[in-house]
């Protein structure tokens, strides 16, 4: 019962951590002119920062895929490096879907970006 609520408070702990990347990111690139450009950087630091990876211990543990990824490509734990790499491309991919769903959304229906 301890280890899951310290489980829970450090994701609780790394999620306000990663709003307030989120919203410091956001900040730095108002300043970009080009919107699609702003968009996709945005969406593109949202999914690095949100997407988790299954570590595959006994119990059902989540981590976030860039820091599994990075710290066992380091140890030279290349499965599970691999593993986190698979899902983050997942995620990117998910992504590109959607933003080439809309984009041809609203060419299609004449729609213009506020």
């Amino acid at each position: 019962m301890i280890v899951s609520q310290s489980y829970l408070i450090a994701w609780g702990i790394y999620l306000l951590s990663a709003l307030g990347l989120i919203i410091v990111f956001w900040r730095m690139t108002r300043s970009i002119p080009f919107k699609d450009v702003k968009k996709v950087l945005r969406l593109v630091g949202v999914v690095l920062l949100l997407t988790p990876v299954d570590l595959g211990l006994e119990a059902t543990w989540f981590a976030p895929a860039y820091l599994v990824g990075g710290y066992e490509w380091i140890i030279g734990n290349s499965h599970l490096a691999i593993k986190a790499g698979i899902h983050l491309l997942g995620a990117l991919t998910l992504l590109t879907a959607l933003l080439t769903l809309e984009y041809i959304v609203r060419k299609l229906l004449h729609l213009q970006q506020a």
